[in-house]
């Protein structure tokens, strides 16, 4: 094996993203240009092969603002978080370079 394929092989051209917005700035778009801004940058200019974001299955606007950017549900982990004292469950949502490079 090269050096040179090992070095591409380490990297793992992954990323998880991530959002909080204040309740006064939600519903006008913001996220919306933020994450596709995000996603384009991070395909495009790192070379992504993938991009993941996980979010609390009741974030129903958060599950919907994934989908609307085009990433995919691909998982439900049922129960699978302790937080603030009780259980509770978590989307996993994915997108490819190719997928996102379909939408353009």
């Amino acid at each position: 094996m090269t050096h040179r394929h090992v070095e591409a092989a380490a990297v793992p051209r992954q990323a998880e993203v991530g959002f909080t917005l204040s309740p006064a700035q939600q519903g006008k778009g913001y996220a919306t240009e933020a994450l596709e801004a995000l996603l384009g940058y991070s395909f495009e200019s790192f070379g992504l092969h993938r991009v993941v974001a996980v979010t609390d299955a009741l974030n129903t606007p958060a599950a919907a603002l994934l989908e609307r950017v085009g990433l995919r549900r691909e998982g439900h982990f049922v129960e699978n978080i302790f937080f603030k004292g009780s259980w509770g469950s978590e989307l996993l949502f994915a997108i490819l370079e190719w997928e996102w490079a379909a939408r353009q």
